[in-house]
């Protein structure tokens, strides 16, 4: 019996709703899952996800109210 599982990489940049400014240090989190990464200097992520259409990633950082993103349709 042979199992491929294959996953997707999902990129992106976090920045701020009131001025465009990248946000570095924000947590990214596949939901339901240990699965995650933060935002580099310039606010981009990278993370590996099983499933776009169903995938659903969580954006927190102190200060700021978290924020669950459908990946679908992105």
């Amino acid at each position: 019996m042979s199992v491929s599982v294959y996953a997707q990489m999902v990129t992106g940049k976090v920045t701020s709703a009131s001025n465009g400014e990248a946000l570095p240090g924000v947590s990214v989190l596949l939901k339901g899952t240990s699965t995650g990464t933060v935002t580099n200097a310039d606010g981009v992520y990278a993370i590996n996800v099983p499933n776009t259409q169903t995938a659903v990633l969580i954006f927190s950082s102190v200060g700021y109210t978290s924020q669950e993103i459908n990946v679908e349709g992105r």
